[in-house]
């Protein structure tokens, strides 16, 4: 999406910013499709308390504190890939696709059976998450990839991980707009085009979570780990051999 922006005639900030602004659309299918979750931790708010005492408390700490360090890192990850050329996103991809493959035999030969859920998150998952999803912030790495897949290598439980990644975009897309407009300037786009962005990022961010979780109930996640990892090595390669 970013090089097709960039070569359809925007500028740079606007080039490396503008997808940032199209996950709106991805930032509200997460929120209507884990409602539930949503108004379980709105609830929860007035009985919050900073530290990790288990249950929705712990999912509150872990996704305030990750998406604050997501924020700080992203920040000077985003300032570094202005300064760099679209195209090495190409070869951070491949290495999502070689964490994935390695987390899919990670998953396939580990002998521990401990599985763990949503709400046992603990403060060394939210420093590691936390920069995992600000590195994100650099063209070509996949939030969601990389998210997941660290927190399958740290041993939660595949429909868990989904979940945590999708509930973790929500802050750190608002953050994200946010911090860009306040210190970069708000992108100039046509009501008509943002609002058509936003629309078909939401109805396909929609239906991707939809798929991605039914997925996880089928199928051996492994397997789709190993199959995602070498998707994403097939633009490095492409890059490399021209």
């Amino acid at each position: 999406m970013l090089v097709m922006i960039y070569l359809f005639g925007m500028g740079r900030l606007e080039s490396f910013s503008l997808p940032i602004y199209l996950h709106i659309g991805t930032l509200f299918a997460a929120l209507v499709y884990f409602r539930r979750e949503f108004l379980a931790l709105a609830k929860a708010l007035p009985s919050y308390r900073f530290r990790y005492s288990g249950g929705v408390n712990n999912l509150m700490s872990f996704l305030l504190f990750s998406t604050l360090l997501s924020g700080f890192i992203g920040y000077f990850i985003f300032k570094l890939a202005e300064k760099s050329l679209l195209t090495l996103g190409e070869y951070f991809t491949g290495m999502i696709g070689v964490a994935l493959i390695i987390t899919g035999l990670l998953q396939k030969y580990s002998r521990k059976h401990e599985k763990r859920e949503i709400g046992e998150v603990k403060f060394f998952d939210t420093i590691l998450l936390g920069v995992a999803q600000g590195f994100s912030a650099f063209p070509g790495i996949s939030r969601s990839g990389v998210t997941i897949s660290t927190l399958l290598f740290r041993e939660f439980k595949s429909e868990s991980a989904i979940k945590l990644s999708f509930l973790m975009s929500v802050p750190a897309v608002l953050i994200a707009e946010l911090g860009l407009g306040i210190t970069e300037g708000f992108v100039s786009v046509g009501i008509m085009e943002l609002t058509l962005g936003c629309l078909s990022s939401f109805l396909i961010g929609l239906l991707s979570i939809h798929l991605l979780v039914k997925a996880t109930k089928k199928i051996k996640f492994w397997g789709f780990c190993i199959l995602i990892g070498v998707l994403a090595l097939l633009p490095t390669f492409s890059y490399m051999l021209t």
